[in-house]
């Protein structure tokens, strides 16, 4: 599944502006008091202003779908060269704090055979790089910021109903990723995944749990979804 768009809602589009041009170094498409857009490598990443109780008068149609007023973060994450993610990391060490869960600043996951690190942005979202080994993505030079964060390849999708939300996405052809689950359960492959569980689950190497927010996506195949919950779960807008 490759994502080749996706838009998340922020209080204050330029305030990430400074992190993602100048720390994670992401060419800048469109900076905005409305909007900030970057590329992530094969992904562009979008911010849109949001405020709390203006849903009705919002400028977008992501802002309209949500009239909660806690502030929306998101967890998402970016592939990198499977054989680099030390190097990786020493850059991000240079940009931002890095998370850490009982003293360890890599996260390993011997299921999917891979190895992380987490951060945050400015806004609360949790960031991660992804050195997935499974994949034939490595390098035989020194890692390179503007060239070697590939693509956004996670986004968390908090649900009350998994077994729902797991149902609509297979039914426009994103299949799960190592089966079945009731409160977790990817779906999607290592290129790109939606990571659907449910609320109030700890996100690795944070203290903040999985939340429900709005969030829109293009994906390579598929076209442009809204993916947003209400009282059943999962609302998906496709289109």
């Amino acid at each position: 599944m490759k994502i080749k768009e996706a838009t998340f809602l922020t209080k204050e589009p330029l305030g990430l502006l400074p992190f993602y041009r100048d720390g994670l170094r992401f060419p800048v498409v469109t900076a905005e008091e409305e909007q900030l857009v970057v590329q992530a490598g094969d992904t562009a990443l979008r911010f849109v202003r949001w405020e709390p109780g203006a849903s009705e008068k919002a400028g977008s149609r992501l802002a309209r779908s949500y009239e909660g007023q806690s502030t929306p973060y998101y967890h998402f994450a970016f592939n990198i060269p499977e054989n680099k993610l030390d190097e990786a990391k020493g850059w991000i060490e240079t940009v931002t704090e890095l998370g850490k869960e009982a003293g360890r600043d890599i996260s390993r996951s011997e299921a999917w055979n891979s190895d992380s690190v987490y951060f945050m942005d400015p806004a609360g979202n949790i960031l991660e790089l992804i050195a997935r080994h499974t994949m034939d993505n490595g390098i035989q030079r020194p890692f390179d910021p503007d060239r070697d964060v590939q693509c956004l390849s996670e986004i968390g999708l908090p649900t009350r109903n998994v077994v729902l939300a797991v149902d609509r996405l297979e039914a426009i052809g994103i299949g799960s990723y190592q089966g079945r689950n009731d409160s977790f359960n990817p779906v999607g492959d290592e290129e790109g995944m939606f990571i659907v569980v449910q609320p109030g689950r700890r996100w690795h190497f944070t203290n903040l749990t999985a939340e429900c927010y709005p969030f829109e996506v293009f994906v390579e195949g598929v076209g442009k979804l809204l993916l947003a919950e209400d009282e059943q779960g999962l609302k998906l807008q496709r289109n």
